[in-house]
């Protein structure tokens, strides 16, 4: 795997976006596209990308408000992740790659039910990492739902009241508070050291429900992994429920917290070994 560098494309409004990227080889067939959660991670990501046992060039899209490319911790539109990472998905498609694995890591699976709900077929397999679907699944830890911003990982702040004050607005269609800051999370792209999210960049990053329908039309594999060690998540009841729910296996893995499975040993040879079919299968 060479070194992760720094890359940008266009989205549609014609805003430049960025995105990190690191090559395996000058002939892989696949890409792995990777949404990050509510902070990019990115020391973990690229630790991602050098552990990838798969044959795949490995992408991390910077999600629009997070760097400085554009107005930082905001969108245009509630929704405007889902045309953005469209977006990306169509770039990356463009380079010649036969395969694209889109895989989520935290609050990016959410983005991905998102995709996949909009597009059953946009990927040729998808992979859900420690993954935080929607805060109202009944399997995840007190203080995922509202953080102290202490802690090795969970190191954000929901203002979950006022989030639940201003979804209800939303509903009412009053948008005129949108803008409002919802969120606060560590800034990984600058030294002020706290970034702000808005409401409606917090709400394009869920889908509204969590239903069993999100993955019935999927036939492309599946794999959702969790570690045992994890901070965010009770992994048994994860697995429970996906299985409830779904119908869908999650894998645990021992000893792994909510951030270095993405560098796991275990974890890399699942998704290594991932049904054999996405070795098979074309993009149309």
């Amino acid at each position: 795997m060479t070194e992760a560098r720094w890359k940008s494309y266009t989205a549609r409004d014609f805003s430049t976006l960025s995105y990190m990227s690191s090559h395996q080889s000058d002939h892989c067939e696949e890409a792995v596209i990777i949404i990050h959660g509510i902070t990019a991670e990115l020391t973990e990501q690229k630790k991602f990308a050098s552990a990838c046992r798969r044959d795949a060039d490995v992408f991390l899209p910077v999600l629009r408000g997070y760097d400085h490319k554009n107005k930082r911790g905001d969108l245009d539109y509630i929704g405007q992740y889902d045309d953005d990472l469209f977006d990306f998905i169509h770039y990356i498609k463009k380079k010649g790659y036969k395969r694209i694995t889109l895989m989520g890591h935290s609050m990016g699976c959410a983005n991905l039910l998102r995709l996949i709900k909009k597009n059953p077929a946009i990927g040729d397999a998808y992979i859900f990492t420690a993954p935080f679907f929607h805060p109202a699944v009944p399997v995840y830890k007190n203080e995922a739902s509202d953080p102290s911003g202490e802690g090795d990982d969970v190191e954000y702040t929901v203002y979950t009241k006022k989030v639940m004050v201003l979804m209800t607005l939303y509903k009412m269609n009053v948008h005129r508070f949108e803008k409002a800051s919802a969120a606060e999370i560590p800034d990984e792209f600058a030294s002020t050291g706290r970034l702000s999210l808005s409401f409606r960049l917090l709400v394009s990053r869920f889908p509204e429900k969590v239903t069993p329908a999100l993955l019935k039309g999927v036939q492309a594999p599946v794999t959702i992994a969790v570690g045992s060690e994890d901070e965010v998540i009770e992994a048994e009841k994860l697995k429970k429920w996906a299985e409830d729910i779904w119908d869908r296996p999650v894998d645990i893995l021992p000893g792994a917290d909510h951030n270095d499975i993405l560098y796991d040993a275990g974890f890399h040879k699942i998704i290594h070994e991932m049904d054999g079919s996405v070795s098979e299968k074309t993009l149309q």
